[in-house]
């Protein structure tokens, strides 16, 4: 490559990724907004590392999900509406065989209301798994920036939010669906089959932020 011209595809490179991560933005802006009624499939970086308390008692850490499939949702248990409609599909999902080897992370967003006691009574409402339905809770102010810096999306005091993200063995996000959608729990179900079937080394392996093939990444309108 003549030296002359190095600055020049340097440049586009640079203005490429840049495009590219625009476009993810906007996109994921348009699931929050409602401009897309469904979710979004796409490749994210690695999550960075948070800390809950499970309604156990015990420590809940990020990190210590690497290798595993799960899905992060956020709720509070005073909500008569949206988030049954959230939780049902989630112990819809829960139960099937063929995502038994899936952790589910249910983050309350009243947690001054959600003591580990009322979280436990509320999973049992929904005979969530101990070892597989996990309920956590922290310091609203954590869990703001946990949902806005760490999964995008906004998170406020008894907000509504019923997208369920998708993160795979690589500690990437994968994709959020509109989980109180019967059509869009159905979306969620073949992305989490789609990561559970991937070869983890391969997964490690992604560039951050960019799909692994054409089909990687998806705006998906109900």
């Amino acid at each position: 490559m003549n030296t002359s011209t190095l600055p020049y595809w340097l440049s586009l490179m640079v203005l490429l990724v840049a495009s590219y991560g625009g476009l993810k933005w906007w996109q994921v802006q348009r699931v929050h907004e409602g401009g897309t009624t469904g979710g979004l499939e796409f490749t994210g970086p690695p999550l960075e590392e948070f800390e809950l308390i499970e309604r156990s008692g015990a420590p809940f850490r990020s990190q210590g999900m690497l290798g595993k499939v799960w899905v992060t949702t956020f709720f509070f248990s005073s909500c008569p509406g949206p988030c049954e409609r959230l939780n049902s599909s989630i112990r819809y999902l829960h139960n099937l065989e063929e995502l038994k080897d899936v952790v589910w992370v249910s983050i309350t967003v009243d947690p001054d209301h959600d003591t580990l006691p009322g979280l436990r009574k509320y999973a049992d409402r929904f005979q969530a798994d101990p070892q597989r339905w996990l309920f956590c809770r922290a310091d609203l102010d954590y869990v703001k920036r946990v949902g806005r810096d760490f999964f995008s999306l906004p998170v406020t005091w008894q907000g509504h939010n019923e997208y369920a993200v998708v993160i795979d063995q690589a500690g990437k996000i994968r994709g959020m669906y509109d989980a109180s959608s019967l059509s869009q729990t159905e979306k969620l179900r073949l992305l989490i089959l789609k990561c559970l079937a991937e070869d983890l080394a391969k997964s490690k392996d992604s560039s951050p932020g960019e799909p692994a093939n054409a089909d990687e990444q998806q705006a998906v309108v109900g």
